[in-house]
């Protein structure tokens, strides 16, 4: 039986072996509780308003369904604000990652990773906080991070950590303007839309790393 704190999960994959291999990886860690499956985008939409998960993990590529992952992935966000999206694919291309994230996605995942990796993307994700996988890091589409002055990558970096914008500011010894100021700089010198898409682009260019400890053992 499922503890209530468990964190909630729907598997997309339109591969049924993957699916089984998911729940089977999922089964006996008490954080996580899959709720169902699918196995193309229109079952998901249908199971995610029935189930009302926190996370869904899904594929970037699903055959048989009218629309890719990352459009699922779009609507997903779009009619379930609270619903946290962890891409988990073969797929291997440049610029992957930005473009999950660019979607609404907060964790991307290569197939090839290890079984923690995806624990850590999921638990990451329950709790709003992004997760990019090494492998994608490591294709990254890097950018040019010089414009960024200390200040605005500090602000940056407190805000990968979780801190809203009031402990930013406490933290740095400035004013919150100051910090908005800052956080707006950065997101239009990376192009990014939103605060959380910068801190993605940081995390997927190895800008910072993860703080604090997500337990997978």
């Amino acid at each position: 039986m499922s503890s209530a704190l468990a964190v909630p999960v729907v598997l997309v994959d339109d591969h049924q072996m993957v699916v089984l291999g998911l729940r089977t990886l999922f089964h006996n860690r008490p954080e996580i509780d899959v709720v169902a499956f699918a196995h193309d985008a229109e079952d998901a939409m249908a199971t995610v308003r029935e189930r009302h998960p926190r996370v869904v993990v899904l594929d970037v590529a699903l055959e048989g369904s009218h629309i890719d992952g990352f459009e699922l992935c779009r609507r997903l966000r779009t009619e379930h604000e609270d619903v946290e999206v962890v891409f988990y694919t073969g797929v291997d291309e440049l610029g992957l990652a930005e473009r999950a994230f660019a979607v609404g996605a907060q964790g991307v995942v290569s197939k090839g990773d290890s079984a923690a990796d995806l624990l850590k993307a999921v638990l990451l994700a329950s709790r709003g906080r992004s997760y990019t996988s090494p492998a994608f890091a490591a294709r990254a589409d890097l950018r040019d991070f010089e414009d960024l002055s200390p200040k605005q990558l500090a602000a940056l970096r407190l805000l990968a950590q979780g801190l809203e914008r009031k402990a930013i500011a406490e933290q740095m010894g400035v004013g919150e303007e100051t910090v908005k100021s800052h956080l707006a700089e950065v997101r239009r010198k990376l192009g990014a839309r939103t605060s959380a898409q910068a801190v993605a682009i940081g995390l997927i260019n190895s800008l910072f790393e993860y703080e604090g400890e997500i337990a997978v053992s």
